[in-house]
């Protein structure tokens, strides 16, 4: 019963993740009897500067780093290219080995311990929110913590932490950017209107304001989000994705206990299995 609930088929999902990362949401979709459109919202590119990363190496050489937070597989991965840039990746791994470890999700933990790092706490909520609230209960106050992340980034959990009278450091390890083409986002954009689309998910509150940034010059803001609400089911991924979401005026239909992509397509399957009116439409 539940795997019936669960099911995509027939359905199309577009998938907003950068080009590179959507492959695996896409078989997951595809094994659930969906078909996978992929649209990315972000491009992910590693800094030319590498000097923050130098520091970041530097502090913890010198026993000045607490708790380092990865807040997704790419600050994991572009940490790691960076340090490798500069011959100091083993170093790198290995003084990470005296500080605490803190991964926002299981998939970010399952790749920083593929390369060999200690992962010393997961919270119960893959969330911002969920890591102020385990350290919290470690009573963390007072100590310097790191967080390799893009520049692109919501200062929120740094200033919350510092809330706590922790000294925070953020180290930009790659840049998230905005992709530059046209003929994807027309072509989105008429497989929308034409209701080709049936659900979107968002991974990130950048990539829902990305997406409405690309499509500008080809449908007005206000369009745009009428277009959305009549034509998709709108999915996001965890609660700060969903609040930017609801600001820039648009209903979330689904948001997983769980704020993982497959726990996405497990809900959104669910919502359509309950949801009488199948398909949305104009």
């Amino acid at each position: 019963m539940v795997q019936e609930a669960a099911t995509l088929k027939g359905r199309t999902i577009a998938v907003t993740r950068p080009t590179g990362q959507a492959e695996e949401a896409g078989k997951m979709i595809a094994k659930k009897g969906g078909k996978p459109y992929f649209i990315p919202t972000i491009e992910i590119k590693g800094p030319r500067d590498l000097s923050a990363t130098k520091k970041f190496i530097d502090a913890l050489a010198r026993g000045e780093v607490d708790y380092v937070i990865f807040m997704s597989i790419n600050g994991v991965k572009y940490l790691l290219s960076a340090a490798e840039s500069l011959g100091l990746k083993d170093q790198l791994k290995k003084r990470l080995e005296k500080t605490a470890t803190v991964a926002v999700g299981p998939k970010t933990a399952q790749e920083l311990r593929k390369n060999q790092i200690q992962v010393d706490l997961i919270p119960a909520r893959y969330t911002s929110e969920g890591i102020i609230e385990s350290l919290r209960q470690r009573d963390v106050s007072g100590k310097s913590i790191w967080i390799p992340r893009t520049s692109q980034a919501s200062p929120a959990l740094a200033e919350r932490l510092r809330e706590m009278d922790n000294n925070v450091q953020e180290v930009y390890v790659y840049e998230s950017r905005l992709p530059v083409d046209p003929e994807l986002t027309a072509q989105f954009l008429q497989n929308l209107v034409g209701g080709q689309i049936h659900a979107i998910i968002f991974s990130s509150s950048l990539g829902a304001k990305n997406l409405f940034q690309m499509l500008a010059e080809q449908v007005s803001t206000e369009k745009l989000r009428e277009i959305m609400h009549n034509k998709l089911t709108i999915v996001a991924i965890g609660p700060t994705t969903a609040e930017t979401l609801a600001k820039m005026g648009l209903k979330v239909d689904v948001m997983p206990e769980k704020h993982l992509f497959e726990e996405a397509l497990n809900a959104l399957g669910r919502y359509w299995a309950t949801n009488s009116r199948g398909d949305k439409e104009t």
